[in-house]
């Protein structure tokens, strides 16, 4: 087993707006209660199927660009290491514990430069102690709803001329969004932050109601178009939704929302591990 480079100290990014971030890889701060998969259908967090494990949270690596999966055990045992094991049968990464220590931390990121995240899927944890051998299911995911869309002269944390998504996490597990899509187009993005269980988070589409004639559909003086806006999870099924936006041309260029939001359901890809 390699010991992951994690910093584990307590000193963790912890954001309170939920933004994005370039490259697909989402980056996650503040801590989960727990962990399922997408249909939130799994047994459990490892805590609650375990004697051994007391808590299990997900975590900013205070570089910003890394996910660690902290692991606490009970001061009943004398743990040695645990790992992630993905359910291809591969080691995805493992830590020991030093002399003493009943909490550490394990890479959801793996690749320098990448930082590519645990693949969706039934994964394993698997702990191993002085008289203690033990492997528990380990599935990542919630399920996000729109809540709302709104321009972004109504909201704090999204630029004037962008438009935010409101999306409440309805399952029982963190989660973050990953990109923005737009009529089939990545879009770019930001950091942010997870949405925990039962909590909204705002994702920015950026500059999509820029008044600048350059961004302007070519229209006639008024006219609506829908448009189809994407939000993709790291371990959760994507949000789609469309929305219609009202053009004014008659002088300069004026974007504003028309109608209400109409979310669409779409199965989503599923990454092999």
């Amino acid at each position: 087993m390699t010991k992951q480079d994690i910093p584990r100290n307590s000193s963790i990014d912890r954001r309170t707006v939920l933004g994005l971030l370039s490259g697909g890889l989402a980056t996650l701060a503040g801590c989960s209660s727990g962990l399922s998969d997408s249909s939130d259908g799994g047994g459990g967090p490892p805590e609650e199927q375990s004697d051994y494990i007391e808590e299990t949270s997900i975590e900013i690596v205070k570089n910003g660009r890394q996910l660690a999966l902290e692991v606490a055990v009970t001061d009943e045992i004398e743990p040695s290491s645990v790992s992630i094991i993905t359910e291809s049968g591969r080691e995805f990464s493992s830590d020991y514990f030093s002399s003493g220590e009943t909490r550490t931390r394990l890479s959801l990121t793996e690749g320098e430069d990448s930082n590519e995240p645990l693949p969706r899927g039934q994964h394993t944890l698997y702990l191993r102690g002085d008289d203690v051998e033990t492997k528990l299911p380990l599935e990542l995911g919630t399920t996000f709803e729109l809540e709302e869309v709104v321009p972004g002269t109504e909201y704090e944390e999204v630029g004037d001329d962008s438009l935010g998504v409101v999306l409440r996490n309805v399952g029982q597990r963190t989660g973050a969004a990953v990109r923005t899509i737009v009529n089939g187009e990545n879009k770019d993005s930001d950091p942010f932050a997870p949405i925990k269980p039962d909590e909204t988070g705002i994702v920015e589409f950026k500059f999509l109601l820029n008044n600048r004639v350059a961004n302007c559909a070519k229209v006639e003086e008024t006219t609506e178009r829908a448009e189809k806006l994407t939000v993709e999870f790291l371990w959760s099924n994507p949000v789609v939704l469309t929305q219609t936006i009202s053009y004014d041309n008659s002088k300069g260029c004026k974007k504003s929302l028309a109608g209400t939001p109409e979310e669409i359901t779409e199965k989503s890809t599923e990454t092999e591990t």
